[in-house]
């Protein structure tokens, strides 16, 4: 055998060396310790991350379920309200749930719901806890309120924990206030102001949400939502105290100055009548006084509701000397809209605005804009005044007649007419009517139930515009000096405003009842 040479020898040994893997070379070792090292940094730090992550979504997913089960009770509360009827589209007040109402939400679910409900006379929305204890009505431990409310306040709270007081576990709250439907509009009720009075603001007041018999209508400043000075006027001419209706006194305690009126007699709380009672009938004249009848309840006695003074101490009695004058500031009144139309309406040959409940369409003088006044009352029907239209006719099975729209002022006829067919916000006025056919601007189209809410209970010109009353948000708003908030009338681009209906059936604005959706 022969010895390798050394050349031979010194490839051998370069090629045994090429041949070695990388982590082999000492060189190469720091390198992928430092790349590990990172690595597990890394992870550590990511860990920490996914973990608050993985938290963090399943807070949104608790909170998510608890907001889920909150509007969950709404709804229940909902159906309950709803369920209370008679199956022919009557609501039965015994029927009404007082809750708290609480359940679970799914089958087999954590989460859960607990809602309680109250009931008001007036608006409860932006109400403190300490308005919303003192001015709820009484529920009976069976379910139901003794009179029927106008509004019903719904306070939720949900939650997805199984168990626990629901002050004590996550929980998100959700509250709405459904309004209730009537065939009565103007029971919400309003304030009842003093015209011009030189002391701010006077309103007419109870003392007490729930007046004793024989108590004195007093008046004090006005305070809107208060119980104390929120009055209805009532379709047989009564007025009466809207949070004073009970289950023992339904009808409420309705403003008398006794049987015979006198000079001086001071205005009292008694029972409303169950028989209309004419010492309780008060006619909102045409010189915005609350006038007395005789006892036929037809005839105007000449007995009016009069301020004391000093106002803020003193009530109301009977007067006569003015009554029927000029406008003052003891003898003359400017309820609120949502006080009611009394009698008022399209049998009394009046146009009462659906938005403006307890407003009629009335002439202010000839040639000057019309405006959107207290609804009068006249309980004698052959009694003329600025607020009696005369329509043009309906046929028989029609929808709608076309023609003047008029009303008699000094023995005169005169005619509404239009501004024109480019004058959109502009003033309705009245002038004159022609001896003979009607131009274009004092054509009126007159609609009732259409079958469509957007064409039902509007007026329309000749030009297609529709009759109403200035919107009162505009800035500044356009009001009649007169009065306290009394708009102008125009016409409008016809859009199905209610501020465009004039002598809607009484639900023409039910729709969607449940507002003001807030979480808390």
């Amino acid at each position: 055998m022969t010895t390798a040479s050394a050349h031979e020898r010194l490839l051998h040994t370069r090629s045994r060396r090429s041949r070695r893997w990388p982590a082999d070379d000492p060189g190469s070792l720091p390198l992928a310790m430092l790349l590990t090292m990172v690595g597990v940094m890394v992870s550590a730090l990511l860990v920490p991350m996914v973990l608050t992550q993985i938290e963090s979504t399943r807070d949104h997913i608790r909170r998510i379920n608890a907001l889920n089960a909150a509007l969950t009770g709404v709804d229940v509360a909902l159906g309950h309200i709803r369920a209370a009827n008679d199956g022919f589209g009557g609501g039965v007040l015994a029927g009404l749930p007082c809750g708290p109402l609480s359940g679970d939400v799914g089958v087999g679910g954590t989460a859960r719901y607990q809602v309680t409900i109250d009931y008001f006379a007036v608006d409860p929305q932006g109400q403190p806890d300490s308005w919303i204890a003192a001015n709820r009505f009484p529920c009976a431990a069976g379910g139901g309120t003794p009179t029927m409310p106008t509004y019903a306040l719904l306070r939720s709270q949900g939650t997805d924990q199984p168990t626990g007081d629901f002050g004590s576990v996550a929980s998100r709250s959700v509250q709405g206030t459904y309004t209730f439907h009537t065939t009565d509009l103007s029971l919400a009720g309003g304030l009842i102001r003093v015209y011009n009075s030189p002391v701010s603001n006077l309103c007419m007041d109870a003392g007490s949400d729930s007046p004793a018999v024989g108590d004195n209508l007093r008046m004090k400043h006005c305070s809107p939502a208060s119980s104390e000075q929120t009055f209805a006027y009532n379709n047989n001419l009564t007025l009466v105290l809207v949070s004073s209706k009970t289950t023992s006194l339904p009808r409420g305690m309705c403003l008398d100055a006794g049987a015979t009126h006198a000079v001086g007699s001071p205005v009292q709380f008694q029972p409303c009548a169950s028989a209309t009672s004419p010492q309780q009938q008060w006619i909102f004249n045409d010189n915005a006084n609350f006038e007395g009848t005789l006892p036929d309840g037809i005839t105007l006695d000449g007995f009016c509701f009069n301020v004391q003074y000093p106002p803020s101490s003193g009530g109301v009695v009977l007067g006569s000397a003015l009554c029927r004058g000029g406008p003052d500031h003891f003898q003359t009144f400017s309820p609120e809209a949502s006080v009611g139309t009394g009698a008022a309406g399209a049998a009394a040959e009046q146009l009462v605005n659906v938005t403006q409940f307890g407003r009629c369409l009335e002439m202010t003088a000839p040639g000057a804009y019309l405006i959107a006044w207290p609804c009068k009352q006249a309980p004698d029907p052959s009694n003329t005044w600025k607020q009696k239209w005369a329509l043009p006719a309906i046929s028989a099975g029609a929808d709608s007649g076309t023609g003047r729209i008029t009303t008699t002022f000094q023995s005169g006829l005169v005619c509404l007419e239009s501004p024109g067919p480019t004058a959109v916000g502009g003033y309705v006025l009245v002038q004159s009517c022609p001896a003979s056919g009607t131009p274009e601007n004092m054509t009126w189209t007159v609609y009732t139930d259409t079958g469509v809410y957007e064409t039902s209970y509007r007026i329309e010109d000749y030009y297609g515009h529709c009759l109403a009353p200035a919107d009162q948000a505009a800035t500044p708003p356009d009001f009649h000096p007169g009065g306290h908030q009394i708009s102008k009338v125009v016409v409008e681009v016809c859009s199905g405003s209610p501020l465009q209906k004039w002598n809607a059936r009484a639900n023409i604005l039910q729709g969607q009842p449940l507002k003001d959706i807030t979480e808390k």
